[in-house]
């Protein structure tokens, strides 16, 4: 079914509409502190309430890197239902919150979209058509792994620039889905084109609306954090690489 969905367009257009449903939230507001609500949200989600998983999911992170490399195709099931766990809790957890000044929340649209992205996964988890037998390296591989890495460390305090080693493996970027997804994306594309396209491209996809997002957030609407902006750079561009050479395993 999936892999017939990915090839409609129609199919886009429905994400694109579910990403803005209306959240949930606790008391009423207005229309234009809708914004205010899901900044507020991702500030402050359940996922944040426990800081000692902030390096569990780095290191997680490096096993999903790590794991390929040394297992191959042993590691495969492994990678997808690791990743199908993580994007379990991102989608639930990140954009749940109960300390806004709205009361609860719940970005709803924002989970129905991430609940797409973890159906390709689960979809993975039975097929099984990621090959990591033999990566292949290529001068763009290495761009995107560089911009990977930028996003795993997420060199940023209180919305503004801020390089610290300790923050490789410390701060909350392994539990946040604009810096895994393209942490992930990097990874597969290393073993490109032998991928699940189904993966593949609703992972790009997705990436590719937050991206957007993001992009029109902190470079038009909040300059004042335009680093921001630059943090969220490896989801845009690794997203968009994704998409484009999805397209070319679509009729595979």
């Amino acid at each position: 079914m999936l892999e017939k969905l990915i090839k409609k367009s129609w199919f886009y257009l429905i994400l694109v509409f579910l990403l803005f449903m209306p959240s949930i939230v606790q008391h009423p507001v207005s229309p234009e502190q809708a914004p205010l609500v899901v900044q507020e949200v991702l500030q402050n989600p359940l996922i944040y309430k426990i800081k000692l998983l902030f390096p569990v999911a780095k290191m997680v992170l490096l096993l999903l890197f790590i794991g390929p490399l040394l297992w191959k195709n042993q590691f495969r099931k492994s990678f997808a239902i690791i990743v199908s766990i993580i994007s379990v809790l991102i989608a639930f957890f990140q954009n749940i919150s109960t300390d806004t000044r709205y009361g609860s929340a719940i970005l709803l649209g924002n989970i129905i979209v991430m609940v797409m992205v973890i159906l390709s996964w689960i979809y993975e988890i039975r097929a099984c058509q990621n090959d990591f037998s033999k990566p292949r390296v290529q001068w763009w591989n290495i761009i995107l792994l560089m911009l990977s890495f930028f996003a795993f460390w997420m060199p940023a305090q209180n919305g503004k620039l801020y390089f610290s080693v300790k923050d490789l493996l410390l701060n909350e970027a392994g539990l946040t889905y604009c810096m895994v997804t393209p942490f992930i994306l990097g990874v597969l594309l290393l073993y490109y084109p032998r991928v699940n396209k189904v993966t593949l491209r609703i992972t790009s996809f997705v990436g590719l609306l937050f991206g957007i997002i993001n992009m029109l957030t902190w470079f038009v609407l909040n300059t004042e954090f335009w680093w921001m902006g630059i943090i969220h750079l490896p989801l845009l561009i690794n997203s968009i690489v994704s998409l484009f050479l999805s397209k070319n395993l679509l009729n595979k």
